[in-house]
């Protein structure tokens, strides 16, 4: 079992801090914590994996508080007008935003960001090697352990990638419960103002913006599926934000989600049920994208739809509405960038197998559930 003083002391001893920041975070630590020993059910290895990665958390905590309080500057970065990408897995949303952050004019979180956004002592500003070698080892044993995840998820430690991780540091992120059964926790989160979270992500891009002073003059290309379900708090920390949802049939984007959880739980647990992940994730992304609907129907000028399929056949004729919508001239050097990304990596992802019967769901499940957002969005683009 996982010891949750013994976790904070150890963090404090490495770090040599104590001020973890928002109390209500560490509120949520301990109750993940707890979950986990009482509900995950997790081998010896994904018990010294989360001891790793809780670990690693706090002590970015710590890092971060520490350095917000040493240099006070960091609050006064910029983080203006933010492109922010909402779409579930399968969407065409990673595309998206990775053609968006390969234009020099943006920047987006690079994955070992993500994992070790706080500086490690004696780093130097625009320097970060050591970080960045952590975040390409752990990518590599995230491919060892779950060898069909490249197929779901086009892991790469120096590419762009979402910045659920850095809102993994508030404890209010739906990170644990896709690789682990926490109920309770979930529960609790659920439960929480996430405003509070989203107040903490511009804190920590402020942070990164700081760490790397080139990235003042760039805008920032935010993208994560998560931020379906809270869009009103981001829209409250971020109001200014111009956020583009891509859409597709979710009979084919929930299994698909769940399956990448399905492969996520099964080199942590000693068990895992698939109908259990079907019904608590097809549950929590139908809330989630109902959600979103229902914001982006108030606060219409801030959202742009982009169509799956559109994406794919011609991603980059799509670029021009996007470009047109967050108001910047879609230039030669933006669609080369993009053009040379798309070239390097179109062979990244293999073929990712699943269907709804998987995960004990439905036809007609999706369809009560999801009804709304099919009429608006998959229904209108198919006539």
């Amino acid at each position: 079992m996982l010891n949750s003083t013994a976790i904070v002391k150890e963090a404090e001893s490495v770090t040599g801090l104590t001020n973890l920041g928002n109390p209500l975070f560490i509120e949520g630590f301990y109750k993940l914590v707890d979950s986990i020993n009482h509900e995950a059910d997790l081998t010896d290895m994904g018990i010294q994996a989360q001891h790793h990665r809780l670990m690693g958390v706090l002590v970015n905590m710590l890092r971060l508080e520490a350095e917000v309080q040493q240099h006070p500057d960091i609050l006064d970065e910029s983080i203006r007008t933010p492109v922010v990408i909402v779409g579930l897995p399968r969407t065409g949303s990673t595309m998206t935003h990775r053609l968006l952050a390969a234009d020099p004019r943006h920047t987006a979180m690079l994955w070992w960001e993500g994992r070790y956004p706080a500086m490690l002592p004696g780093e130097q500003r625009g320097n970060p090697i050591e970080r960045m070698s952590l975040g390409k080892a752990e990518v590599e044993a995230v491919m060892a352990a779950s060898p069909d995840a490249l197929s779901i998820h086009p892991w790469d430690y120096k590419g762009a990638d979402e910045e659920i991780l850095l809102l993994e540091h508030t404890f209010f992120s739906t990170v644990p419960e896709s690789f682990m059964r926490l109920p309770s926790y979930s529960a609790w989160v659920s439960q929480q103002d996430h405003e509070h979270a989203y107040k903490q992500l511009k804190v920590m891009l402020q942070y990164l913006q700081w760490q790397n002073p080139g990235r003042a003059e760039k805008r920032w290309v935010l993208k994560s599926p998560h931020h379906l379900g809270f869009i009103d708090k981001l829209l409250m920390v971020f109001p200014d934000a111009k956020i583009i949802q891509t859409h597709r049939d979710p009979h084919k984007t929930v299994p698909s989600f769940c399956s990448m959880c399905a492969n996520l739980f099964e080199p942590l647990t000693n068990s895992y049920d698939k109908n259990s992940i079907g019904a608590h994730w097809a549950n929590k992304l139908s809330s989630a994208l109902n959600h979103c609907m229902k914001v982006s129907q108030d606060n219409q000028s801030n959202f742009l739809d982009l169509n799956f399929l559109n994406m794919i056949k011609d991603p980059i004729a799509e670029m021009t509405n996007v470009y047109s919508f967050i108001g910047e001239d879609f230039t030669d050097q933006a669609e080369n960038a993009m053009i040379a990304w798309k070239e390097e990596n179109q062979h990244e992802m293999g073929a990712h197998q699943y269907s709804l019967e998987e995960f004990g769901l439905e036809e007609k499940f999706i369809e009560k559930h999801f009804n709304d957002y099919i009429e608006r969005y998959i229904k209108k683009e198919a006539i």
